[in-house]
Parts: C-alpha cells; structure tokens; sequence
C-alpha cells in the first residue's frame, strides 16, 4: 500500500508557496491540512486523489480521517462547544463511520 505524506501547512505559506503546493498536488499520496491559526481549517489533495476517493475509501485514507477528526476533537474540547450533538455530527462526518 502506498504510504501518502500529510503536511500541515498555514495559510500564509500556502499563499507565499502555491505554485509548489500545487505542484505537489500532482502526486496522488500528497496531502495538506490547512490551518489557519492553529487550526485545521481543509484538506487538500490533487485532482487524482479525489478521484480515487470517490472510487472507494483506502485505508490510509480511513486513517487520515481518523487522524483529523481526533485533532478536531482536541481543538473542541479545549474550547466550550455550544451544541455537542452538532460537534458529533460533523466528527462523524470526519470520520465517516
């Protein structure tokens, strides 16, 4: 199984560093968390990965989502959630199972 390289990137290199971001893009293992201010804000992934995501779910992929969604939680519970069945929801959906 291919082992894909997530980086985590802010949105100020992202904007300094787009043309290379893209770039890497290319390559269907690349993945990008975006942040802005410390916090996880999108994924990004190139054209060929959404692809194959919408072909079915790799198990590095159900990992990623994993990864995600705890550091999401993270990020929640250190601040009050106002609706905690809504922040559920969305970890669901993060997750997606």
């Amino acid at each position: 199984m291919p082992q894909y390289r997530v980086r985590f990137i802010g949105s100020r290199e992202l904007h300094r560093d787009l043309p290379k971001v893209l770039d890497s893009l290319e390559d269907p293992k690349a993945r990008f968390v975006l942040t802005i201010h410390s916090k996880p804000k999108a994924v990004l992934i190139g054209a060929e990965a959404f692809l194959a995501l919408l072909r079915g779910h790799t198990a590095e992929d159900r990992l990623l989502a994993l990864q995600l969604g705890a550091l999401v939680r993270g990020l929640e519970a250190a601040s009050p959630a106002e609706d905690s069945s809504e922040a559920e929801e969305v970890q669901e959906e993060l997750v997606g199972v």
